[in-house]
């Protein structure tokens, strides 16, 4: 390795540091530098990309992550960045022309199989959502966001035994967390089944006390289950922390007059 290789890796490596501590404008100077330095500059073309894109200025880092590919049409790292780039500025289809050009290099690169999730959700397009966030969780059993994604998807399709069936798979991953607790809870009392809705929404608020949509759901459990005076309770304890919530309000005034 020559001295001028090491010190376009050296310059690389402290813009990364400098990017990685939120010091944008170091870290663009180094990446730069480096830049200036190197003719196979594509990393740093790239790194500097994320900068502007950190920056929130997407046109100039979309512009960086292409001179980057025009070093390394392979180069993933760019490939995804630009994807991600498109998405921010509501360029759907492009985001997923790229996301796609990740996948044909890398067909377990997870986060440009999530993302490409991201992107069919956001074009109602639910069945390709789905095809993508189980890709996603095939990529990375661990990624609690793909199968979080995929669970609510479900749900969102009217496919409630295949939501339930996925937030319980993922309690048995992250049995602590009161976000599929609640999620969980609510996919039941949509399909009608009180007693499983209500034991979800209760272990919710065992993880977290403030869980306001589990506490207000619970209170709609219960009155629908004719126990009034659980549901009032629970009520009371959602306007304790929000007293701003009409329909909550509502249902206890209508709920203390009986």
């Amino acid at each position: 390795m020559t001295d001028q290789e090491k010190d376009y890796e050296s310059l690389n490596i402290e813009g990364i540091f400098a990017l990685l501590n939120n010091d944008l404008e170091k870290a663009k100077e180094l990446f730069i530098e480096a830049i200036d330095l190197e003719d196979d500059n594509y990393e740093a073309l790239c790194n500097l990309g994320k900068a502007y894109a950190l920056e929130l200025d997407f046109d100039k880092a979309i512009e960086l992550f292409h001179n980057s590919l025009i070093k390394n049409p392979k180069f993933v790292e760019s490939l995804h960045n630009l994807a991600v780039s498109y998405y921010r500025i509501g360029q759907i289809n492009e985001a997923i022309k790229f996301y796609k050009e990740v996948i044909e290099i890398d067909d377990k690169y997870f986060q440009s199989l999530f993302n490409l999730g991201n992107c069919y959700y956001e074009k109602k397009e639910l069945k390709e959502a789905i095809t993508w966030y189980k890709k996603t969780v095939e990529a990375n059993p661990n990624f609690l966001d793909a199968q979080f994604n995929l669970a609510n998807t479900y749900r969102e399709m009217e496919q409630n035994e295949l939501a339930i069936k996925t937030f319980e798979m993922i309690l048995t991953k992250w049995p602590d967390d009161p976000t599929v607790y609640y999620n969980l809870g609510y996919s039941y009392h949509i399909k009608g089944n009180l007693d499983k809705a209500i034991e979800n929404y209760e272990s919710a608020i065992s993880f977290r006390s403030d869980y306001l949509k589990a506490i207000v759901n619970l209170g709609l459990a219960y009155e629908k289950k004719g126990e009034n005076d659980k549901a009032l309770s629970y009520f009371k304890k959602a306007l304790e922390i929000n007293p701003d919530i009409t329909i909550v309000r509502e249902r206890t005034e209508e709920l203390e007059k009986q």
